[in-house]
């Protein structure tokens, strides 16, 4: 093979990926898949959301929050598409099913609760009469719920009635209790100004 000869390959290898390339969605990585936050997320140290998901913070990603996520066991990457802030999500355990506990594909839509609702997911806190919906897209996977939740996917946290959070290392722990019947919220324990 002689220069010309290698030189047009390289050319047409050079316009084949860039025609591929063409094809990917603009401004998303090939690996990264765009997901919405389930949920109020809970962040630490600036960037850092964990299973446990601790409460004392004050910070954390509105429910709805438009995200590039890429995972690999589990810990996550979360991006923020609106600011560019990137974020460590560690799941607690591996799988999809797992991350789904925090992000699903399609954003979630709390326009359809009452308006007090609302205000109240605002807050990052659950209140008596909440669905178990409505608390768990205000205040996120509880950390324990009749055993730790690292391993329990969204719907086994749903069909428990007893929810622990932990609101830091060697603070006092929040409960959300539920009514069996009504899946609504009967009690809570521990949260501030409640």
């Amino acid at each position: 093979m002689n220069g010309g000869e290698i030189m047009k390959r390289i050319i047409v290898l050079f316009f084949s990926a860039a025609i591929l390339f063409s094809f990917l969605p603009s401004g998303v990585n090939a690996q990264d898949e765009i997901y919405y936050a389930r949920c109020n997320l809970k962040v630490i140290k600036g960037s850092y959301i964990t299973w446990v998901n601790w409460q004392a913070t004050r910070t954390f990603i509105p429910v709805g929050t438009k995200l590039k996520v890429r995972f690999a066991g589990s810990k996550a990457t979360l991006i923020d598409v609106k600011t560019g802030k990137s974020y460590t999500l560690d799941i607690g355990a591996s799988g999809e099913i797992y991350l789904k506990k925090f992000v699903i594909k399609k954003p979630v839509n709390i326009s359809r609760f009452p308006k007090d609702i609302q205000a109240q997911i605002h807050t990052g806190f659950a209140k008596v009469g909440m669905t178990k919906e409505q608390a768990y897209i205000a205040m996120g996977p509880p950390a324990w719920a009749d055993g730790k939740t690292y391993n329990m996917t969204y719907a086994d946290i749903m069909s428990k009635n007893l929810w622990v959070y932990k609101r830091r290392r060697f603070g006092k722990n929040i409960g959300i209790e539920f009514d069996p019947s009504t899946g609504r919220v009967i009690r809570t324990e521990g949260l501030w100004g409640h």
